[in-house]
């Protein structure tokens, strides 16, 4: 956490505020990872994969279209969840922005820090926080002085494109008691996978993807900005209010087609994706006689689109038809609603709209204080709400014999009357709210000099509603139209016990007993589905152990963790096992146990020396067989063995930095470099005996792989340049196998990539 000064043989100190008070890092008996603005800067974090690969007990499930998924020391049911709130938070600033398996990705421009806390956070963050809480925090505006910079990079991507990114930052004083900081970005990040031409899937010649085959499909388009303006009412009241919005484009989607050459996909249908969203925030800080309070409301409203090719997924429900109503194996054949042609080519659309309210105002013991006691208390509001539209279509389905089938299904037939022509076969209208309500707080007592102990509580109320309409296909008003509304309320508590001994200034040891929650649901479901009406909520419990330790002047730093958990009642995403019913819901699975070790070290050489690392250790898995039958006696149950694999979590992962700063001038700068090692080892897409996806693939292996990262410039007094080489040795990692599509996609990290970066500060 954080980088050498050149000025001392010291580690630089880091505050952190993940206890909604700022401290410094070393003094919060949690395991936590902080990077300050210099740290983001010389190990060139932009967006959340690169922070995936720094931090320990940190991963992500990135499957394509943007389906980013956070998770937090291997605590994750499901490669591919629709539907569930995730186990892991992310925050912008003062909100909780997470939207389980597709979070936004806040380009990483102006940040003051960014924290990964891990371990459950229940008790000051919430429900979505069950495994840990990730907080990027954006500077602020500043009324002592005037500030501004200018930044641009640009990069070759090995057998891709091209690439830049330009930002701009002004600080501006409007007053002693006012200022006003605007911040700005447009970026490229080149494109690195090829479309090539193969013909239809079904090797009829009937088509081929002639008219889409394109170089560099995936590259993204970024655009965003910030403006924040500060008031100081008074010496002890001060108000920030802050707008920032972010909009990106993807020209194709970020996922090989497996078994296919080096970096290369097949696909039929153009590609693409559209994710803008902005929040609007006021925060409030006043220093009481009695305490410090913060009140902030924040409003986040995102749009996310994404096309995608469906050829593939259409395909395989077509051989479905084939299999079952052709060769006579099914009597009667439910699988005639998939009669697509034989070669069928089609592609799907997702269109979301959601709008989160949070509203936070919490009163804690002054900071300066000399009392033993320490105390937070708070209240929590929040609404979210969301509307998807997905559809999914096949080119001439009006003259398939599936549109045949249903047009002479319609109720009250009439030959004169059929179905309108439509080539839609599939239409989906979902629509979410989650409301919530919550009183937390913590208190701690100082018994002795060196020992505190600190106790704290959450108690949650959710209210959800979800409302389910769907046709197949789109005009049909027989039994295939599906309306369904359900609503499920909860509420309950959640409790956090910690014990702190410092044996000096300079280290500590501690143990914490905290629990972390994530809100179960209703399953919205056709009348003919089989799979359960609700499924509760999961709870995690943490047994911790840790030290932090300073050592030799504060020029070596050892932070060390180990933990047990139990994942109680935990919720995981089924489909339903009838023929030609596709649904899916959520159940319950006993138990799940997660152990592991994490720690991170720092060492100053000297002034012009440092070397840190982490690395950490995690087995996650079930600890209870479960088999999930159900009332018809003719299907198969679902059967999920003890010691199943947790997914998305690498059993070991490790980093090793080494930094030099010399001592002569070049250029009247001061000349630096830096190499970062980062290993992630083996995991895997999905839960043993679970895949709830059209085409159930079994699990996959993801293999461990490694990447080295290098950067080497010059610090002037107001400027500063850099060459870097990202991937330095062009590894391919396999970041995630998706069976979304039924062919088998795999997202990849980006090859080796080459750039110059220049910063001047005015």
């Amino acid at each position: 956490a954080g980088t050498a000064s050149a000025q001392t043989t010291g580690l630089e100190e880091v505050l952190v505020n993940d206890t909604k008070r700022a401290e410094r890092l070393q003094d919060v008996p949690e395991s936590i990872t902080a990077f300050d603005s210099e740290a983001i800067a010389m190990r060139g974090l932009q967006q959340m994969d690169d922070l995936a690969k720094m931090v320990p007990g940190l991963s992500l499930g990135q499957r394509e279209p943007g389906g980013t998924t956070i998770v937090f020391r291997g605590v994750a049911s499901s490669g591919i969840a629709f539907g569930a709130a995730s186990s892991s938070a992310l925050y912008l600033d003062e909100q909780p922005i997470t939207l389980s398996g597709r979070n936004p990705d806040p380009r990483l421009i102006d940040i003051e820090r960014v924290e990964a806390l891990r371990g459950p956070q229940g008790t000051l963050y919430g429900s979505s926080s069950q495994s840990g809480t990730l907080r990027i925090i954006t500077n602020k505006p500043d009324p002592a002085g005037f500030a501004s910079w200018v930044d641009t990079q640009v990069s070759q991507v090995d057998g891709g494109g091209t690439g830049y990114d330009v930002s701009a930052m002004v600080n501006v004083p409007l007053s002693d008691k006012f200022a006003l900081r605007l911040v700005g970005f447009t970026a490229e990040d080149a494109g690195f996978i090829d479309n090539v031409l193969s013909e239809s899937p079904g090797g009829t010649g009937a088509f081929d993807n002639a008219n889409v085959v394109n170089k560099d499909v995936n590259s993204e388009q970024t655009s965003g900005g910030r403006a924040a303006l500060r008031w100081d009412v008074t010496e002890n009241v001060n108000a920030t209010f802050g707008a920032i919005f972010q909009d990106l484009h993807a020209d194709g989607h970020s996922d090989v087609s497996v078994g296919g050459a080096d970096l290369t996909q097949v696909r039929f249908e153009k590609e693409n994706l559209d994710d803008k969203w902005h929040q609007l925030a006021l925060t409030i800080n006043a220093s009481l006689p009695f305490g410090d309070a913060v009140f902030s409301a924040s409003y986040f409203d995102r749009d996310f689109h994404y096309q995608a090719d469906a050829t593939d997924y259409e395909f395989n429900f077509n051989q479905n038809f084939i299999n079952a109503c052709v060769s006579g194996a099914a009597d009667p054949c439910y699988y005639n609603v998939y009669d697509f042609g034989g070669d069928p080519r089609g592609f799907a659309t997702n269109d979301e709209q959601t709008k989160i309210t949070t509203l936070e105002a919490r009163l804690q013991s002054p900071g300066d204080s000399e009392s033993r006691w320490g105390w937070l208390a708070g209240v929590f509001y929040s609404q979210e709400k969301s509307h998807t539209e997905f559809d999914s279509y096949v080119h001439g389905y009006q003259d398939t014999g599936a549109f045949y089938y249903f047009s002479n299904l319609q109720p009250n037939y009439d030959a004169d009357n059929p179905l309108a022509p439509t080539e839609t076969w599939f239409l989906g209208r979902y629509d979410t709210e989650l409301e919530q309500k919550a009183v937390f707080g913590e208190v701690s007592f100082d018994v002795t000099e060196n020992f505190t102990i600190t106790a704290g509580g959450r108690w949650f109320d959710y209210d959800t509603k979800f409302a389910l309409h769907q046709e197949a296909p789109a005009g049909f008003s027989g039994s295939s139209l599906q309306n369904s509304n359900e609503d499920s309320s909860e509420n309950g508590t959640v409790a956090k016990l910690n014990f702190t001994y410092r044996i000096d200034d300079d280290r500590m040891v501690y143990a914490t007993y905290s629990e972390g929650f994530r809100v179960g649901g209703s399953n919205p479901l056709r009348p003919v589905s089989v799979l359960p009406r609700t499924y509760n909520s999961d709870e995690l419990q943490n047994y911790e152990i840790g030290a932090k330790t300073q050592w030799l002047d504060n020029r070596v730093r050892l932070n060390v963790s180990a933990y047990y958990m139990k994942w109680s009642d935990f919720a995981v995403q089924i489909e339903d096992p009838q023929d030609a019913v596709f649904q899916l819901g959520f159940v319950n699975l006993p138990s799940a146990d997660i152990r592991g070790v994490e720690a991170e070290f720092a060492v100053n050489f000297s002034e012009r020396w440092q070397l840190d690392g982490s690395f950490s250790y995690n087995n996650a898995d079930v600890a209870e067989a479960a088999s999930i039958s159900f009332e018809d006696p003719n299907l198969p149950p679902f059967i999920v063995t003890k010691g199943a694999r947790l997914p998305l979590t690498p059993d070991w992962t490790a980093t090793l930095g080494i930094e030099y700063r010399s001592p002569g001038r070049l250029l009247n700068a001061q000349p630096f470099a830096r190499f970062d090692y980062a290993y992630q080892g083996e995991s895997v897409n999905s839960l043993e005996g679970i895949d709830a996806v059209v085409a159930t693939g079994g699990v996959q292996i993801q293999d461990s792989y490694q990447t080295g990262d290098f950067r080497f410039g010059l610090e002037g007094e107001n400027w500063s340049g850099s060459i870097f080489v990202d991937n330095v040795w062009d590894e391919r990692a396999d970041l995630f196998f998706s069976n979304r599509w039924a062919k088998q996609r795999l997202s990849v990290n980006q090859p080796r990539t080459i750039g110059v970066q220049i910063r001047y500060e005015f």
